[in-house]
């Protein structure tokens, strides 16, 4: 499997992770006591948070599947990051700055200080700052905790796929899976009361990153590829089974158990599901789940899945502080008409940044090319969160 060859199902997946995500941070401030509806709507729309467990399968097999395939340029190192940077830090940048400017300027209270310093933003180390804050630090950054988490990954993942051997890099990074998971539970288990560290600590979240790039390190084996794409049925069941469970794992999110259940058990689950999901994505053939992946919707999302989980957040903020002065809600009809108002705002701010900043950034990085004799084609690497 070569990195460079473009798969239009990632987008997709892209896609339908964006919008398990936005739609999550829409009505998570529903109120269960209106009606049975809205008590629905509570308790199952909870499983939208899994859409970051999805980013990270994704960005474990794209990252690890480029670096494995130019594990031998001279160039590897440089490449990479140069391309990494002109992908992340553009739109970044702007969401930091900005928001930054713009708290101040409006006063809104929503201010970068002490507790989460601009100097840790701009070093994604923020992660370990929502620690001790415990969720309460400004919403419009609170989701760069993944991102952190990620460009923490990018640090240490090309140096190990270019010292570990081939044959011993997918059972290290299985390992790294379960270390993880366990690493998780143990970390809960002996601080019940932190809520939080175990969501956004960089050790503990990593099972979703690995699982991806052990999916990306096998489909480079001719001979496991081959098993895989054999046992394609029990993997279709296995698959269909995880998913059976999801129903049932969202209610439970919602009971006095949720984090027990969260952290114990959920990400692992999460890691294991979207990672079969991936490789139905992306086996050879076409199926069902390929031709939904393509969809022109799921594929628009896809593009601009990056911009929009950075901005979705902030857009939704500044549209009720212009409207109500106050943080966003949803109590009434006004206010989910203003909800809807604000997902469109960033949609077509995203439109714009990706049009007029991302494209041309990643365009940009294809400068930089790992075969110092020609450019690389169309790279997995630009479909990239």
């Amino acid at each position: 499997m070569n990195a460079e060859k473009r798969i239009p199902e990632l987008d997709g997946l892209r896609g339908c992770a964006i919008l398990l995500v936005t739609v999550w941070h829409s009505v998570m401030l529903i109120d269960p006591s209106k009606g049975a509806i809205n008590y629905l709507i509570w308790r199952f729309s909870i499983f939208g948070q899994s859409g970051v467990d999805l980013f990270f399968v994704l960005s474990g097999f794209l990252i690890v599947g480029i670096l494995s395939d130019h594990k031998e340029s001279e160039a590897y190192f440089s490449t990479f990051y140069a391309r990494r940077a002109l992908r992340i830090l553009p739109p970044y940048l702007i969401l930091i700055i900005g928001f930054y400017l713009l708290t101040r300027l409006l006063g809104t209270g929503y201010y970068i200080g002490a507790r989460v310093p601009l100097w840790a933003l701009l070093t994604f180390i923020q992660n370990w700052f929502f620690v001790s804050t415990q969720g309460t630090e400004p919403a419009a950054i609170t989701g760069t905790w993944s991102l952190a988490i990620e460009e923490q990954f990018y640090l240490v993942i090309p140096a190990l796929v270019w010292c570990v051997p081939r044959r011993y890099l997918l059972s290290i990074l299985l390992a790294i899976c379960l270390a993880s998971a366990c690493a998780r539970a143990v970390y809960f288990w002996s601080f019940p009361t932190d809520f939080y560290g175990p969501y956004v600590m960089t050790p503990l979240r990593l099972d979703g990153l690995a699982i991806g790039g052990a999916i990306a390190v096998a489909y480079r084996n001719d001979a496991i590829r081959a098993g895989i794409f054999a046992h394609i049925k029990t993997i279709r069941s296995a698959c269909l089974l995880l998913l059976s469970i999801a129903p049932f794992y969202a209610w439970s999110l919602r009971s006095a158990s949720g984090h027990q259940v969260l952290y114990y058990v959920g990400h692992l689950y999460l890691s294991l599901m979207y990672g079969l999901i991936l490789i139905l994505a992306t086996r050879p053939g076409d199926s069902a789940t390929k031709s939904a992946l393509r969809s022109n919707v799921l594929k628009f999302f896809g593009l601009i899945s990056y911009s929009l989980y950075l901005f979705h957040t902030p857009a939704k903020g500044l549209v009720f502080y212009l409207f109500y002065g106050a943080p966003e809600r949803l109590q009434t009809m006004s206010d989910a008409l203003l909800m809807a108002v604000s997902a469109a705002v960033a949609i077509a701010f995203c439109m714009g940044l990706y049009r007029f900043v991302e494209r041309p950034a990643q365009l940009r990085g294809r400068t930089f090319s790992y075969n110092s004799n020609a450019q690389d084609s169309d790279s997995i690497a630009v479909q990239r969160r």
